[in-house]
């Protein structure tokens, strides 16, 4: 499987790379993000900061917090990957060249966790960088509604999921929202 992930991985890095028009793709994501019902009910949000080439956070970071939103950014601390209060201090360059917040990790159970996506398949698994990092965090996020995000291209129909992978909720593209079966039930408990 790991094969698998590997070409998709440099694949979808491939596509990224060669899209043009990214910044009306970002904001169109962030349009349909900032309108999804669950973003609303969600007080504590915890979400990454893009970096590269992915697909922008900059903007859905600075309206969450003009909404009075709490927005949870993510530090990496040796192997586990821990969230951090963002209130709009400044960041620092982590040794992988993504901006992290200083200041103490939160106890704070989240109601959405943002997750970046190199591809989603049908079922809305996540394909990542490989570090395992949101795979090893994501089983603490119990009861919270998970959003992916990516670009429409990233979306693919090979089967790259792993016994461990625990899919969005919700995926949102460039095109629109792809919500999956869990969905329904995280709107009728909340």
């Amino acid at each position: 499987m790991s094969n698998v992930k590997e070409v998709l991985r440099r694949e979808m890095k491939r596509r990224r790379a060669e899209a043009d028009d990214r910044a009306e793709r970002d904001g169109k994501i962030a349009e349909y993000f900032l309108g999804l019902p669950q973003v609303a009910r969600s007080e504590r949000i915890f979400i990454y900061y893009s970096f590269g080439q992915e697909a922008d956070t900059h903007a859905i970071v600075d309206e969450l917090l003009r909404r009075g939103k709490e927005v949870y950014l993510p530090r990496v601390e040796g192997q586990e990957m821990v969230f951090v209060r963002y209130k709009g201090q400044a960041l620092k360059k982590s040794r992988y060249g993504i901006e992290e917040p200083e200041g103490e990790r939160t106890q704070a159970r989240a109601d959405a966790v943002v997750l970046p996506m190199l591809a989603a398949d049908g079922k809305l698994h996540r394909l990542g960088y490989g570090g395992g990092y949101y795979d090893r965090f994501l089983p603490q996020a119990e009861g919270a509604v998970k959003i992916g995000i990516c670009y429409d291209f990233q979306r693919t129909e090979k089967e790259f999921a792993e016994s461990h992978d625990i899919p969005a909720d919700v995926l949102v593209t460039d095109r629109g929202i792809i919500t999956g079966k869990r969905t329904e039930e995280v709107e009728c408990r909340r």
